[in-house]
């Protein structure tokens, strides 16, 4: 077991122990909500002077009940439901959408037609202070997912009512992600007779897909690790970064919406207005499948260090733009990122459907075929702590690669004597062929010596004799 998965089973056990003292501490920061409404709360239901806005308050949740249940039965019936605009376009089309199911809904409640048409009104006006429990937007979010919405056929004439085929792979009203954004965007809003809900408002949803500063998505994404506490620890934050990591992970691996429009305009024959948003999305996909687990060592360095084991949200703010800076990457803001692509994709196309321009050469082929290639990367690359098959294989292939060094290793080792005594052995023959070369020199020079050369026909003659019959025996054998 490697150093980083000790930390991480660590991190584990320590966050069970945080979880069995969650209770506690959530009782304590319900004491103290009230003191700090104004730093936590952008929107908070206040009371009024106005009996009538009282009355409504204290109704709010029992109507958001009545609504949810409306709808719940839509979804069980599988009955589809019929929409008309109420709200002017300048709201991006998914908060168009979710407000007006909410009007629709009121308008079923008949038997408080009065407070629903004074609520209608508000919501009409102010569409930003529009707010949903969390049972009554995972309702929503089914019935979107479930292809059952339309608006009624005058309205399709706009083309931004055309087309939901899109709505139901929406990152927002996915099933595995809508839990995520209430959890990390709710808010308590306070009613009447100090009466405490969780809400996800439309204000907190559009200041994330606008983005007026980047603390917006800082304070998400420290939400989201943190789970809405107070303060993130060390241990916390490698446990929820990896659990972001997972979750990142199987979005990129599965169809989504701008993978499956992707593939939708690999079809067409003309090229589509999408390509800047193809574009950022293999960036962001690219960025996050290449760096990621080099980015959680770095960004643990930063946030923590042995004297600050906790962090706040001001801290994690600063430190989280000099992490982004330092590394030149993006990848704590990946979610809000795919969100705010996604939403402008999805108001591009309600515009008209699948728009046809100038005919020319269609370039999502490639966007797919790299989107399918990065599919198939594992942001652990090999890693024990993950069972896919792209890592298995990865490292099946490490397993062979080490075996094979191995096999070399112990073959060096075993040949090793032998190449040192052929290295002795080859310096022996060096010696001796120099040896026999001075000896050759010699003979040469002593030859050559006028006395010695006098004598020479004295003892060549009969050498010469004595070779050549030495020559003809060894061919008279070889017969």
């Amino acid at each position: 077991m490697n150093s980083l998965q000790q930390i991480y089973l660590q991190a584990i056990i320590k966050q069970q122990e945080l979880e069995n003292v969650k209770q506690e501490e959530e009782v304590q920061r319900q004491n103290q909500e009230n003191l700090r409404q104004r730093q936590l709360l952008s929107f908070v239901v206040q009371p009024s002077s106005n009996p009538c806005d009282k009355y409504l308050t204290c109704q709010l949740i029992e109507i958001q009940n009545k609504i949810t249940e409306f709808f719940q039965q839509q979804v069980l019936r599988r009955e589809l439901v019929i929409l008309r605009n109420q709200f002017e376009n300048s709201l991006p089309i998914f908060l168009n959408v979710l407000g007006n199911l909410i009007l629709h809904g009121l308008d079923q409640l008949k038997e408080e037609e009065n407070q629903t048409r004074i609520l209608k009104c508000q919501f009409i006006n102010q569409p930003m202070n529009i707010s949903m429990s969390k049972s009554l937007f995972k309702t929503l979010s089914l019935l979107l997912r479930s292809s059952l919405v339309e608006f009624e056929k005058d309205q399709l004439q706009n083309t931004r009512y055309r087309n939901f085929q899109y709505f139901s792979k929406f990152l927002l009203f996915r099933d595995d992600f809508c839990d995520i954004f209430f959890n990390t965007l709710y808010q308590y809003q306070i009613f009447q007779h100090k009466q405490v809900s969780q809400q996800l408002s439309f204000n907190q949803l559009h200041q994330l897909i606008v983005k007026q500063t980047e603390d917006v998505w800082s304070t998400f994404i420290y939400k989201l690790l943190s789970q809405q506490q107070q303060q993130l620890s060390k241990d916390q934050f490698l446990v929820q970064f990896n659990s972001y990591t997972i979750l990142m992970n199987n979005f990129f691996k599965k169809s989504n919406l701008i993978y499956e429009i992707v593939q939708n305009s690999v079809k067409q024959t003309a090229q589509l207005h999408f390509d800047q948003i193809f574009q950022e999305y293999l960036l962001i996909m690219g960025s996050f499948k290449a760096t990621t687990q080099d980015f959680l060592n770095k960004a643990t360095k930063i946030f923590f260090d042995d004297q600050n084991t906790f962090i706040d949200l001001s801290e994690f703010i600063v430190r989280t733009k000099k992490i982004h800076k330092q590394m030149n990457s993006s990848n704590l803001y990946i979610l809000p990122m795919l969100i705010q692509l996604e939403t402008q994709m999805i108001d591009s196309s309600q515009f008209d459907g699948m728009q046809e321009t100038t005919l020319f050469k269609n370039n999502t082929n490639y966007y797919l075929k790299m989107i399918e290639k990065l599919k198939n990367k594992c942001v652990y690359n090999g890693e024990e702590n993950c069972k896919c098959n792209k890592c298995e294989c990865i490292r099946r292939n490490r397993n062979s690669a080490k075996e094979s060094q191995r096999k070399k290793r112990e073959a060096f080792e075993k040949i090793g004597p032998l190449q040192d005594a052929l290295e002795k052995l080859k310096i022996k023959v060096r010696i001796v062929e120099n040896e026999n070369e001075n000896l050759r020199q010699l003979l040469i020079n002593v030859f050559e010596h006028p006395q010695v050369l006098g004598l020479a026909s004295t003892f060549i003659e009969p050498l010469t004799k004595i070779i050549s019959d030495t020559d003809s025996g060894i061919v008279s054998n070889e017969c």
